[in-house]
């Protein structure tokens, strides 16, 4: 994907709540895009390594936040996800950072009965969504629109773990099969506050939920990289992201 997409088909009617037809959201987007450096879509994490030294895997707590920490300072990672409800999928993700790229983060979710929808940061900081013919540039971005709209996306589940998880624990050293083959992990588990974040067709917005006790089993290599997330919410949402190999 080399720009920003039209995800409607030709008959379909704009997006309630959406913004300019396509033409003029073309142009809005040019120009957005003009004032950006080239790059794009990267396939893995390419970690800067902060000051400090790692703490030791069994302080769960402090190792997941390194994690975090870690992957916050990536000059680029891509990672994939799974949504599902009630055990049947309801949607697939995929999101990747490049912090040369245009645009610099770019996070695309498709509902398997609703609209396919993009969320970008070109590097200015301002939130950009599309869904259908709908352009959503907010004058004010919401809580939403920031959390969808930010390379913080990438790291956002391990924050949320560790800030949140009064339970978490390391529970296995083990061997994790990824497509990169297998792995060495650290296999931590617990339950957490999760954020999910959505978007509403009806109302052209992103949404953002907090759901308590969700009980989560996370994979970190040895050196403190995310492997694999799965976590499923009481009531009876899961999400399963898988991490690039860095």
């Amino acid at each position: 994907m080399s720009s920003l997409p039209d995800t409607a088909s030709e008959n379909e009617p704009p997006v309630p709540g959406g913004r300019p037809g396509w033409p003029m959201t073309l142009a809005i987007l040019a120009v957005c895009l003009a004032v950006v450096a080239s790059g794009w879509w990267v396939a893995q994490v390419v970690f800067k390594e902060p000051a400090t030294a790692r703490p030791d895997p069994e302080d769960a707590a402090a190792f997941v936040l390194d994690a975090a920490d870690r992957m916050d300072l990536a000059d680029s990672y891509a990672l994939s996800f799974t949504r599902l409800l009630d055990g049947t999928a309801v949607g697939e993700g995929a999101a990747a950072y490049e912090v040369s790229g245009n645009p610099r983060f770019e996070l695309s979710f498709a509902y398997t009965d609703g609209p396919e929808v993009y969320h970008y940061d070109l590097g200015d900081g301002v939130p950009i969504t599309t869904a259908g013919h709908g352009l959503l540039i907010p004058e004010e971005p919401s809580e939403a629109d920031r959390y969808l709209c930010s390379a913080e996306f990438g790291s956002a589940k391990l924050h949320e773990i560790a800030g949140t998880s009064t339970d978490l624990g390391l529970t296995a050293r083990e061997e994790l099969d990824t497509e990169e083959g297998g792995r060495n992990a650290l296999r931590y588990e617990g339950t957490f506050t999760a954020r999910v974040g959505g978007y509403d067709a009806e109302e052209g917005a992103n949404t953002l939920e907090s759901v308590a006790g969700a009980a989560f089993t996370l994979w970190l290599s040895p050196d403190g990289h995310p492997l694999r997330l799965a976590y499923g919410t009481p009531d009876g949402l899961e999400e399963i992201y898988e991490y690039a190999a860095p």
